[in-house]
């Protein structure tokens, strides 16, 4: 049986491994590991031991373990293999997810009522599916509840959890089933299971977000909440049907990522008019941006900064992300016919002093939220545009009358996420000097980068921070945008106020070292 790893070491990095065992660190995560040297030993002994053998280099064999300080385990695999032994060290939560990758599916007992199947793995690959499909519910929930499958889940999840993954990708494909993290914004495979696991995985899952495990034909949505390393973690779990078996897709959901307005990356001067834009009475306020810029924390940092026991404080959401104290939260059911439009007139009701709605999907929302604004009421919501002077465009585009976007709004704040250089392995560099010279910066500037490290998984990048552009309303600009403006004359005339461009933020964050050139142009092709 495999076990859920615990212990200190698992917060250890590979170089704090290195450092207390004086032997290289190996990523089992990343490594693949030669299945000929793996026959040398029984399941038994490596599990015990937690012990994985590597590779072997003429009469060297090299050896990832745990506690590489255990001198008599070295002595014994010397023994039995009559080779030289060259130890690194790993983590326990890799040994064991590493382990389960080549031993989980043949621990899965026997299937009632198929007696010519002795495991999931004898499963013939090419039938697999079709086999799967065919079992009842009742055999279905048999096969999730079985020990291997379990575990391998729950390793899954803390892993994720402990790598910073706000998203959890399984993925069938003709071959098995892929598992990716998202991490900082970027997709990153991790070990699969086998493809006759395939089922029972997702089966698993369907069940602790209590879904239907026996529909497969169409999408379900579900969540649920699970302690991890002491946090209170919820996940929100999406399953969508495609042509090899069902994609799910799991939103992790980490209390502890609630970040404050100071934590989010605005420059002094943005974070000091949004603290006043948010300080109004009444008004709308707009965050804006393509799906997944982070939309949603900045939202939930300004409520938690406005919060209090003097304020109503109602939101509107699909769904509620987050439970926050001292907020009156509620989620739209469009089944029952509660829509965003049915909420935020029924809101109007509770004589709230703040309102929140997850999003502004249509004109009917949107007149109704100015609507508010104009009746004493201060208002948060989200759009998709491109830019901050784009909204107010957009806002007339969808038939608001351009007195009322006027009269009601109060800024808007567009943004995108950049990943931060890795704090740990940031060196500076030269850039060529025709890059400077392109954009528009003085020669002998030096730009910042990450080098690679165990910390940020050698990718020079961890965590990621904000790049905004916060336009906040004036008298002039209220008497532009009653004249049906395009969206570059609200742009020039929010910049004489001072507004400062997406591009622009983020060339402050690269010369001051926080993120890369790389991301910020990377970032830039999506608010041309």
């Amino acid at each position: 049986m495999a076990e859920t790893p615990t212990g200190d070491e698992q917060q250890e990095t590979g170089v704090d491994l290195e450092q207390r065992f004086g032997v290289p660190f190996v990523d089992l995560a990343n490594f693949r590991v030669d299945s000929e040297v793996l026959q040398m030993f029984s399941e038994a002994f490596l599990r015990n031991n937690k012990l994985m053998p590597l590779f072997r280099s003429g009469n060297t064999l090299a050896v990832a373990l745990v506690n590489p300080g255990d001198i008599f385990l070295m002595d014994e695999v010397r023994r039995m293999t009559g080779m030289e032994v060259e130890p690194m060290v790993c983590r326990e939560m890799d040994f064991f997810a590493a382990l389960n990758q080549h031993y989980t599916a043949a621990e899965v007992p026997d299937l009632p009522d198929e007696p010519e199947i002795t495991s999931l793995d004898d499963l013939p690959e090419e039938e697999g599916i079709a086999a799967e499909a065919r079992l009842e519910p009742r055999k279905l929930e048999e096969m999730a509840s079985e020990a291997p499958v379990v575990r391998w889940v729950n390793q899954m999840i803390m892993r994720a959890v402990r790598e910073r993954a706000s998203d959890i990708h399984i993925e069938p494909t003709r071959e098995g089933l892929t598992v990716r993290f998202r991490i900082d914004g970027i997709l990153h495979p991790i070990i699969s299971p086998k493809k006759a696991l395939q089922l029972a995985v997702v089966s698993r899952i369907k069940i602790m977000s209590r879904m239907n495990i026996a529909e497969k034909r169409v999408p379900q949505d579900g969540r649920y909440g699970a302690i991890v390393d002491t946090r209170e973690i919820d996940f929100r779990v999406s399953t969508f049907p495609s042509t090899y078996g069902e994609t799910v897709v799991m939103r992790i959901l980490d209390r502890l990522r609630l970040l404050s307005l100071d934590e989010l990356g605005f420059m002094r001067e943005r974070l000091g008019m949004m603290r006043e834009m948010i300080a109004k009475p009444h008004g709308v306020i707009l965050v804006t941006g393509p799906t997944g810029c982070g939309k949603s924390t900045t939202v939930y940092a300004i409520l938690g900064e406005i919060r209090g026991s003097d304020k109503n404080i109602i939101t509107i959401e699909d769904p509620v992300e987050y439970d926050i104290d001292k907020i009156c939260q509620s989620q739209v059911n469009e089944q029952a016919g509660y829509t965003y439009l049915v909420g935020l007139r029924h809101i109007l009701r509770q004589d709230p002093d703040v309102i929140m709605i997850g999003e502004i999907r249509d004109a009917e929302t949107a007149g109704v939220a100015i609507r508010a604004s104009l009746t004493g009421q201060l208002v948060f919501s989200t759009i998709h545009t491109n830019d901050a002077p784009g909204t107010v465009t957009r806002l007339i585009d969808m038939g608001i009358e351009p007195f009322l976007v006027a009269s009601g709004m109060e800024g808007v704040v567009a943004q995108r996420l950049c990943r931060r250089i890795c704090t740990k392995c940031r060196e500076p560099y030269d850039p060529p000097p025709t890059m400077l010279e392109e954009l528009e910066v003085p020669p002998g500037t030096k730009f910042f980068r990450g080098r690679g490290c165990d910390r940020c998984r050698n990718t020079g990048y961890h965590g990621r921070v904000g790049i905004f552009e916060v336009l906040r309303m004036n008298d002039r600009i209220r008497e532009l945008v009653v004249t049906r403006p395009p969206t570059s004359a609200v742009r020039a005339l929010g910049q004489e106020y001072g507004m400062r461009t997406l591009w622009e933020d983020g060339m402050e964050k690269v010369l001051e070292g926080v993120t890369t050139i790389d991301e910020v142009m990377r970032e830039a092709e999506k608010f041309e």
